[in-house]
């Protein structure tokens, strides 16, 4: 087993901005981005309980930043719970840092990597296509 991860658009268009998370093929969970106020996007992810541990989170995380920064976006932006102790470590490791907290949540943000030369009219799928771990875009 591989174990790679690819997320598979599922939105309707180019502007609705939803994936399944696949792990060698099969259903793993699901990333939707929300909150889109150029440059920045937030988002929510879950992955099935089962594959849990594994690295599916943080690898279906690279891209997607890598698949918004494609699409001219700066900045992630996500909300945590204070007591979802997997989420707040795995995006400490994918290098987010606190940006707001309270009783009910904690907001965390970071830089994406942005694509030189790559312009944000370019983005329109007309089918949708799975973004690959190793796929280079520009």
């Amino acid at each position: 087993m591989s174990d790679a991860v690819t997320l598979l658009p599922i939105g309707r268009g180019a502007d609705d901005l939803r994936f399944f998370i696949r792990l060698d093929g099969r259903h793993a969970g699901g990333i939707t981005v929300h909150s889109v106020r150029p440059p920045s996007f937030s988002y929510g992810i879950a992955v099935a309980p089962a594959l849990r541990g594994r690295g599916v989170a943080r690898r279906a995380l690279k891209l997607l930043f890598e698949e918004m920064a494609r699409r001219g976006f700066s900045f992630a932006v996500v909300q945590v719970a204070p007591d979802n102790a997997a989420s707040l470590a795995l995006h400490d490791a994918l290098g987010f840092s606190l940006v707001a907290q309270d009783a009910g949540s904690v907001t965390l943000a970071r830089a994406v990597r942005s694509t030189p030369g790559v312009a944000a009219a370019h983005v329109s799928h007309v089918t949708p296509r799975p973004i690959k771990e190793g796929t280079h875009h520009g």
